[in-house]
């Protein structure tokens, strides 16, 4: 992971999109631009207000000292770079005032830029009291010479990569583990990366053991400098930019480990065209991680899950070379912070190739008709996670392996699963459910023929489990037709446990209650279904006594469909006609 990521730090600087080494944007709140007829204040700003400038930046934590202080060079907060001290703390706003200008004289020293001279002079002369005075300490401060942003100086630039890389090597020179160079190894990496809000480490220790052999800090993962800040700033900026990261799980009340963040990216960032539209090859590979439906690309149509399939069964060559895409290489980590620690949930690295062929498979098995009898659908892994309310990560990496490696199911989610369908509400919330069953047929339809067929209501599947939740489905049909459709509550949700579980111990009761208040009521069609279901469960042996997991989620399939069928012929004019009769009509010509 970590080489990977060196390389596409390389690749991001090599295309713009990368700020200098040890560089970071920020928005300050006050300008001090010092002019030819004195220093002027500009602000205060807000990031609304005002861009992000690129600006010094490195790891900076504890309570400054004389051997804690690392200032930022050129923009820092009003205590570092004014001397503003906060109330009972002037000898601290004093000592790291002195180190921001020790930072300011040595890259004087090194660049001998006049700017620096003058900002100097300006630092040390009585004028610098009467900005002091308008700033809070800890308002970030940045300053100008003239209108020049001093640290988009090249030579700037190079003076503090040098200054980092001799404050933060240790003395033991190794060989790097991401390139393997032999020579000067950090001790501390240049800077920490924000993960959901939380600062985290790259790299760190936290057992005694991991300081064997006198080594401590980062010398026990050897890495120098150039690809500890290659590492750092392309996880930084990946975590940063939308198009390179999804938040997977967030919950602002937990904060831990339980909120997950995917970064995402191809080794060439490449688009393609098809049918006169423009997409971009690693947003459209990671459709599959929105909540929503997402533009693809800065000129591209919203492309929807249903529409993916389409583009994932054809060659994808790039508009501006003669690259094939399906050779390219896609990077995925999910990541979640732990106190302060960077934990990785999951690493995948996969050729374009195969991982279209993985979603396309993905996309397919999970395609389900609605609950009121829609068009089948597909759903991106946030919704069908939401759908599940389970904190397991366990479950998204599952999920996650499923759709980009092609990996089997984990046995697990079926579980996970069915124990939502034991809340009554979760049967009738739409949102919740389709969802539901769209992952509960693709785990339970893997590597199976029936795939395609059981999309919608199958009225050849003569499993006794399906036939039991089809069953348990028209006797619902039954109760409601009979009240004239007046229940807020039927026996699905007194029952519904009981029958998906061990259906010789329910039906028998279900059906004498059906056949004495329902059925005389509801006409032949229904009474018809129910002496069909029950004709070929005889033939399978009868009710079954109880149901496994992998049975129970036929049931739940068997009721989906069948409720499906029903809600679709009855609803027509409430929902989408065009979806109804997609959903339903073929299926009654059936029956």
């Amino acid at each position: 992971m970590l080489r990977a990521l060196v390389e596409a730090a390389e690749h991001f600087r090599q295309e713009g999109k990368f700020p200098p080494t040890g560089y970071k944007p920020k928005v300050p709140k006050w300008i001090v631009n010092l002019e030819k007829d004195g220093p002027h204040l500009e602000g205060p700003y807000t990031k609304k207000e005002l861009r992000a400038f690129l600006a010094p930046d490195r790891q900076r934590s504890g309570t400054p000292s004389k051997t804690n202080l690392k200032p930022y060079l050129l923009f820092d907060d009003a205590r570092y770079a004014l001397g503003k001290a906060e109330s009972g703390k002037e000898k601290e706003a004093e000592l790291v005032h002195e180190g921001f200008l020790a930072l300011l004289e040595e890259a004087y020293h090194e660049t001998r830029l006049k700017e620096l001279a003058q900002l100097l002079v300006f630092l040390k002369s009585p004028a610098v009291e009467q900005i002091r005075e308008q700033v809070n300490p800890k308002d970030l401060v940045l300053f100008r010479v003239e209108g020049k942003d001093l640290a988009e100086n090249k030579a700037i630039q190079f003076f503090w990569a040098k200054h980092l890389a001799r404050e933060l090597t240790a003395e033991n020179k190794a060989q790097c583990a991401v390139c393997g160079q032999e020579g000067p190894v950090l001790r501390i990496l240049p800077r920490e990366v924000v993960v959901l809000g939380q600062k985290c480490q790259v790299v760190s220790f936290n057992k005694n053991a991991f300081t064997s052999f006198g080594k401590t800090q980062t010398e026990n993962f050897p890495i120098c400098p150039v690809c500890g800040s290659n590492v750092a700033d392309a996880l930084d900026y990946l975590a940063r930019t939308e198009r390179h990261h999804r938040t997977l799980i967030y919950d602002s009340k937990t904060g831990g480990l339980e909120n997950q963040l995917a970064v995402f990216w191809l080794n060439e960032e490449t688009e393609f065209s098809y049918e006169g539209q423009v997409y971009d090859a690693a947003s459209l590979l990671s459709l599959l991680l929105d909540k929503v439906d997402t533009q693809i690309g800065p000129s591209a149509p919203s492309a929807e899950l249903s529409q993916l399939n389409n583009l994932l069964s054809i060659p994808w060559i790039a508009r501006e070379s003669a690259l094939n895409i399906d050779q390219s290489r896609f990077y995925l980590a999910v990541l979640s912070a732990n106190k302060a620690r960077l934990v990785v949930r999951e690493w995948l690295e996969i050729s374009v190739e195969k991982l279209k062929e993985n979603l396309r498979v993905f996309l397919y098995r999970q395609k389900i008709v609605g609950p009121w009898g829609e068009k089948p659908q597909v759903f991106s892994i946030p919704i069908i996670l939401d759908s599940l309310e389970d904190g397991d990560p366990n479950l998204t990496r599952s999920l996650l392996r499923m759709a980009y490696a092609g990996a089997r199911p984990r046995v697990g989610i079926l579980g996970a699963i069915l124990n939502r369908f034991r809340n009554p509400k979760v049967l009738q919330n739409s949102r919740v459910l389709h969802p539901l069953m769209a992952l509960l047929k693709l785990v339970l339809t893997y590597n199976n023929e029936e795939v395609e067929t059981m999309e919608k209501l199958s009225t050849t599947c003569n499993e006794p489990a399906y036939l039991c939740g089809r069953l348990f489905a028209v006797l619902e049909e039954a109760q409601q037709r009979a009240a004239n459709f007046k229940l807020n509550t039927t026996l699905v949700d007194r029952f519904y446990g009981t029958a998906s579980t061990a259906p010789a111990s329910v039906f028998g009761n279900l059906l004498r209650l059906s056949t004495l208040a329902h059925l005389p009521k509801v006409g032949r069609e229904v009474n018809i279904m129910v002496e069909e279901i029950l004709s070929r469960l005889d033939e399978t042996g009868g009710f079954p006594r109880t149901l496994n997991l992998s049975q129970q989620a036929e049931f739940a399939l068997g009721f989906y469909h069948q409720r499906a069928f029903f809600r679709a012929t009855k609803g027509k004019g409430k929902t989408n006609e065009s979806d109804q009769d997609q959903g339903g009509e073929t299926d009654e010509q059936q029956i």
